[in-house]
């Protein structure tokens, strides 16, 4: 064997020796790893620390599930009516001033009614611009079209919100007189305040948890058994979203129609709560 053949099979070895302890090294490393506890430890001796684990050593086997409702109509007690102003003109500058004009005669008019300036809030104020589109034709009748500027709109739109459900029909009137047609009613909304939603709130959950409690006991009663403790509970609240009445402000705008007159009507709010118990 010469000196080259010598090195050469020795370098084999080397190699076949190092494949040899990567093989080993992966194989006890996959050993290591099928051995560690992956799973999620949970603390049973403070169970303020997994309110949402259910820690028992013996689950409930039967569970019985039931719901109870409770609805109320009532009288809305909110009155929102989106008013809108809008002028035109050549320019943007004198149309904001035109807007401005009428907004300020709005305003002053709508507070001679009693509505004061903290039921009264901007919703949303911009300046579009107007364009008019023009037809080119040349001698062999195709035609192009371009639009061209012409002009400025400014729309400042308002939300009044008033308790005094009464003024409603006042505020239409006074709002479309104002201006020549330049004041738009958007919608007028009867609803309910944001206080007077809660208390319902609290007192519909009440009664239908207690609806859902005997409910319960009647079913554990007619089945031979008791109840046990809560082991689950849900609720919800149907609060109905403002009901919009279409309004043609148009017409209230002619001498010759009736003054507006708006009804609010009722609302239904409901809630409903699920629980489940425990059957012993």
């Amino acid at each position: 064997m010469t000196k080259e053949q010598c090195e050469n099979k020795c370098n084999m070895g080397v190699v076949v020796f190092a494949a040899l302890l990567i093989a080993l090294g992966m194989v006890g490393s996959a050993y290591l790893l099928s051995t560690v506890d992956y799973s999620p430890k949970v603390n049973v001796s403070d169970i303020t620390s997994t309110p949402n684990v259910y820690v028992s050593s013996n689950p409930p086997e039967h569970i019985l599930s039931v719901s109870g409702t409770a609805s109320e109509m009532v009288a809305p007690d909110l009155l929102t009516i989106q008013l809108r102003v809008e002028t035109e003109a050549v320019n943007a500058k004198d149309s904001q001033a035109d807007n401005a004009v009428v907004n300020d005669e709005l305003l002053g008019k709508l507070k001679v009614l009693g509505i004061s300036e903290e039921e009264i809030k901007t919703a949303s104020y911009r300046v579009d611009v107007v364009q008019d589109r023009i037809k080119d034709c040349d001698d062999y009748y195709e035609c192009t079209y371009k639009y061209v500027v012409v002009g400025y709109k400014t729309v400042h739109t308002l939300n009044v919100k008033t308790t005094n459900l009464d003024l409603g029909g006042e505020i239409v009137d006074t709002a479309t007189g104002v201006g020549e047609n330049e004041v738009l009613v958007d919608y007028v909304s009867f609803s309910l305040q944001d206080k007077t939603r809660k208390e319902l709130q609290k007192s519909l959950l009440k009664l239908a948890g207690e609806e859902a409690e005997e409910k319960a006991e009647s079913i554990a009663t007619g089945l031979g058994t008791t109840l046990g403790k809560v082991v689950s509970a849900g609720e919800s609240f149907y609060y109905p979203q403002p009901y919009y009445r279409s309004y043609d402000y148009a017409m209230a705008a002619e001498s010759s129609y009736a003054p507006t007159v708006l009804s609010a009507g009722e609302v239904e709010v409901s809630a409903t709560v699920s629980a489940g118990y425990e059957l012993n």
